[in-house]
Order: C-alpha cells, then sequence, then structure tokens
C-alpha cells in the first residue's frame, strides 16, 4: 500500500483549498481511496491513479505527491547491513595481487 497527498496551489471550486487538500492510498490491487481534508471530508474510492487525476488534476493544476515509504526503506536497508561483509566486498572487488587482500589472507 502507498499513501499520497493531493496538493494545489489553487483552489478553482472555492471548496478545497490550497496546499495540502487530501489524503489516500493506492492499494495492493490498484484501487484508490482519498479522504478530503476540508470542512467536507468525504472518503471516495477509485479504480486507479489516473482517475483520481482524470477527476481531480484540473489540468495539472493539482499534483499527486507520494510519501516516502520509509518503513519499507528501513526493511530494506536493515536486510542489506546484516548481509553485508566489507571483508567479503574486498576480496570480490580488489585485484588478487594486491596488499590489501594478501593481508586478509594472512588473517585467515
Amino acid at each position: 500500500m502507498k499513501m499520497f497527498y493531493l496538493k494545489r496551489d489553487n483552489d478553482e471550486s472555492g471548496v478545497s483549498g490550497t496546499g495540502r487538500v487530501a489524503q489516500g492510498f493506492v492499494f495492493d490491487n490498484g484501487k484508490v481511496a482519498v479522504t478530503w481534508l476540508s470542512e467536507h471530508p468525504s472518503v471516495t474510492v477509485y479504480d486507479s491513479l489516473g482517475e483520481v487525476t482524470a477527476i481531480h488534476g484540473h489540468g495539472g493544476k493539482t499534483e499527486i505527491v507520494m510519501e516516502p515509504d520509509y518503513k519499507r526503506a528501513y526493511g530494506e536497508l536493515k536486510t542489506f547491513i546484516g548481509n553485508f561483509s566489507l571483508e567479503d566486498k574486498m576480496k570480490s572487488d580488489l585485484p588478487l595481487d594486491s596488499q590489501v587482500v594478501k593481508l586478509l589472507k594472512e588473517k585467515e
């Protein structure tokens, strides 16, 4: 699931306001839920993000801004660090006859 918000610099309708005007989720199946941050906080489900853009984009005047997925990024970084060995990386990337590789082999 991905999170996003709708950002408007100009409120053509005079209803939703400017700035961050709505929040939404894109579900794994592609469906999208949007809720408005105005005094009319309705929730609507759409078939796709493209449908949200077509209905609420106002010809490019409303921007869909995807929120960073910090939890996923943390998990990926943690997995990478957990599987990373500087010594193995050095052995695989340095020339076999380099002084560092020779020292690492002596250490074994």
